[in-house]
This record gives structure tokens, sequence and C-alpha cells, in this order.
């Protein structure tokens, strides 16, 4: 077992076809010290193209045998539990979140990992008709390489929602992190080279030129996104000579509709959870509020409790409740927002202990009111702990708020009568809907996707094995008896 020290300060390669690759290195900074945690190399065209060709090559090896690939998912999600420590220390020095939250995350890709590998598929539902003249069924097969394109926000999390259905359905992988926290995917990448067949899994790092070249790149057969609505469009675009598959989980700005019979209390808490878990840097978290104008001041209230008493700090501090933004150019963005509403006339609270003398990118949790519906803050994703609080009168008012949108991944309602509220959640346009809950972690059983401009396809669940597969229509006119 590898020794994880406080402070990393390490260079960490590129695994292409089993064996570990340099480069020029790049600087991997803490967003919340700004010292240097790590380096990884910048992949080249020439360390792609390698790239695809040993995930080529390692679809003709034993990893087509669904056992081989059964025993090797579940020894390597044995090798994740066993590392889970260290690799929650190192996600916390590159990503910036606490370390509680980085072993929740770990512990979100082990769940996905060991859930694939156990999936098989119940042989009776692979017929589609069966009569005493012909029978319908399918089969499945791996569409083959995958380019696998991961976000900041959530390294691990978001890289097992895609590499789980992958590995389980026969593909072989590249996958770019992305350049800001490359460091765990490549210790996680090297650790299962000791279990997987080389060329299974494969790594390029690098900026938004290898994710474009690898979504070009014509050796590969689908590419999986998670990112940016616009970055998605040009993922789509560079897929589209090649008319690659896609799967595209990009922005979101999800409502949430609290009724005045909601329970105060737990509705502030489980809102407040889901909107500045990680900073507020989730694509599902809830991003604007509308509240009944009768509980709306008390609600408000409620939320500025929960905020005033909100530590903000270094990931690996134990005291820090919350950690930096990413990057310097996410809070400018918030800042930039939270500015715009001030000079609107809305009420911000962002009060509670002070930020740490750290030199990171550093915001206190702010809850925003007194601000109409289309304020740039409510329309914008803010990406960032910031949570506007607009009142309503009527439900009709508040569901066309909510779906007065370009994305649509998810939407909640929160109320004590849980038929109104799932009436109510069937007129909102998102591709996850939630009755008194918003935004849980993801969860290996229930698939994930959006509406409108929030992506195409799903992750998880038994859908999200569609895809990473082919499937084939098989039908066989049965002879009459005595034919020949």
């Amino acid at each position: 077992m590898p020794a994880w020290p406080e402070v990393i300060m390490e260079r960490i390669d590129n695994l292409i076809g089993g064996a570990l690759r340099g480069g020029r290195a790049v600087d991997v900074q803490n967003p919340a010290t700004l010292d240097i945690v790590g380096q990884v190399p910048a992949a080249t065209a020439d360390d792609l193209d390698d790239a695809v060709a040993a995930a080529r090559a390692a679809l003709a090896s034993d990893w087509h045998k669904a056992d081989v690939r059964q025993a090797a998912m579940l020894a390597c999600a044995g090798r994740l539990e066993d590392e889970r420590d260290g690799l929650a220390r190192l996600l916390s020095l590159e990503q910036g979140k606490t370390l509680a939250a980085a072993r929740v995350e770990v512990d979100i890709a082990l769940r996905i990992l060991r859930h694939y590998a156990a999936w098989e598929e119940d042989p009776a539902s692979t017929f589609l008709r069966r009569t005493h003249a012909e029978t319908v069924r399918f089969d499945r097969l791996p569409v083959g390489v995958c380019g696998l394109v991961v976000p900041w926000n959530y390294p691990l999390a978001i890289l097992f929602m895609k590499l789980g259905p992958a590995l389980r359905a026969g593909n072989t992988l590249v996958i770019k992190p992305a350049p800001t926290t490359p460091l765990t995917t490549l210790r996680l990448a090297a650790l299962f080279a000791e279990i997987l067949p080389a060329g299974v899994i494969n790594t390029v790092t690098g900026d938004g030129d290898i994710g474009t070249l690898l979504s070009a790149h014509g050796g590969i057969d689908k590419v999986s996104f998670t990112g940016s609505t616009a970055t998605g469009r040009r993922v789509m675009a560079s897929a589209a000579p090649t008319l690659k598959r896609l799967t595209l989980e990009l922005g979101g700005n999800d409502p949430a509709i609290v009724l005045a019979d909601a329970d105060l209390e737990r509705t502030a808490a489980r809102l407040y959870l889901s909107a500045f878990s990680n900073a507020g840097q989730v694509c599902a978290a809830v991003k604007r509020v509308y509240v009944e104008r009768r509980l709306h001041d008390d609600f408000v209230a409620a939320l500025e409790r929960i905020a005033q008493g909100i530590t903000v700090g270094e990931g690996l501090d134990p005291a820090s409740q919350m950690g930096p933004l990413h990057t310097a150019a996410q809070r400018d963005f918030v800042v930039s927002l939270l500015d715009r509403a001030a000079a609107d006339g809305a009420r911000i609270f962002r009060d509670g202990p002070d930020l740490p003398d750290l030199p990171g990118h550093f915001l206190r949790p702010a809850i925003v009111s007194n601000l109409p519906h289309d304020s740039a803050l409510v329309q914008r994703e803010q990406f960032g702990p910031a949570l506007p609080v607009v009142a309503f009168d009527r439900v009709e008012e508040a569901v066309a708020m909510a779906n007065d949108s370009d994305f649509g991944l998810g939407a909640s309602v929160w109320s004590a009568d849980e038929d109104q509220a799932s009436a109510i959640a069937g007129q909102l346009i998102a591709g996850s809907l939630y009755i008194n809950t918003h935004s849980v972690p993801p969860d290996p059983e229930v698939p994930f996707g959006g509406a409108k401009q929030s992506g195409l396809g799903v992750e998880l669940g038994d859908w999200a094995m569609d895809e990473y597969t082919l499937r084939r229509v098989i039908r066989t006119e049965h002879l009459p008896q005595g034919a020949l």
C-alpha cells in the first residue's frame, strides 16, 4: 500500500496501454492554499492516438468475457476500498472539498462500481415477442472504445457513473480528467492497471485541445461528457463528422417550489444541503427557490440561521464545513452576480465566522432575497454558494417561473400534502423530479439525465447499460412442425 503524506507534491503520469507515460509537466494547484500539490503530463495528439489504439486492441482480449470483467471489477472495487483514505485526501487537496465530503465521494464511486460488477440482465427481459410462429429477442454488444470526459467538481463520482456501466458492458476506455483535478484519477488508473488487462483503461490529461481531439477521434466510438452546456455543444460538433454516440450531462438551474404547508425547519435544512454542498458546485443542486409568500420571510430566516453557523476553510481542516470555490474565475463570477443583485436592491445575507487567512478562492454562503425572477442570479447557473429565494402568490406562477429556463436537469416540490406536491411536480419540465427532497447522492439503481439543454441520454440505472451497448434484434421464424 503506498504512503500518503500530509502534503503531496509528486508527479503522476498517464496510463496508456498498461504502461505509465510522461510528458511536459503541468502543475496542479490546491484551490485553498494555491500550493502546487502535484504534476501531470500534458498529453499530445500522439499520446491520444496510442491510447485509442491500446483501447481498441484490448477489445480483442479476454475482456470480452463477462465473467472476466465481473471478477476484474470486483477486484478493482476491493482496491478502491483499500485506498479510500489516501484517495480522499488527494481528492480534497486537488479539488478543495472537505475531507469528509471527499470520503463520501470515494464511497459513492465504490457503490457504483460494485453495483455494475454485480449487474446481470434477466434473460426473460430480452424477449420482445414470443408466439408459436416466431421469437423476437435482442442481445447486446459493447459500443467499443469510449471516451469519458470528466469535470472537476466530482472527479471520482462522475467518472464512476460512466466507468461502471461502460466496463460491465465490455467497452474499453480513454479517460480525460479535468485539467485542474487529474491527480486522483491518474492514481486510481495506476492502481487498477495492476488488475485490468492492458489497454482497458487509458488516460490522457490536458486542456480543452486534447478534449476536442478526443471527441473528434475516428477510433473512438462513443463520448460521454459531463460539463457545461456551452462545452457540450462543442463536443457534439466535434463528434458529428464521425456520428459518434453521445451522452451529455450538462448544466442545470434547478428550481425548488416550497408551499406554505411545508415543514419549515426540515425543508430549509434539506434545501440548504442541496444548494451548498461542494460550495454550490453541483450540476443538480437547487439553484433557485420559489417560496409561497406566507412562508417566505420565515423560510429566508431559517436559511440564514443555517448559513450563519457554517465554517468555511481548507478541505483538510477538520473544522471546515465548506471549502473554497475551485477556481478564481468561478469565484469572481459568483461575486459578479451578487454585486448585480445588490445593485438591484436585493437583500444579501452572508454573516458568520471569518474566512480563513489563506490565498484561496473562498466565499461565505450567501442567502439572497428581495429580488425578482428575471434577475441574473436567478436566470444564470451560478455554480457557487449563493442561493436566490423568490416569493410567489399562486402555484401557477411558481410553475411558470420554474419552467422558464433553458435548463431541465432537476426540479422539486416541497409540501406536507404529497399528492398535491406530486401533481405540481408533474407540470415541471426536468429529467429528475423530486418530492420533499432534491439531488440526492448518485444512486446506481436510479437513472439520471436532463431535459432541454441539460443534456442527452442518461447515467446510472439499467438505462445506462443502453448507453454503452449496441442492442441487436434477433428474429427467428419457427419452422412448421415436421418441416424439412
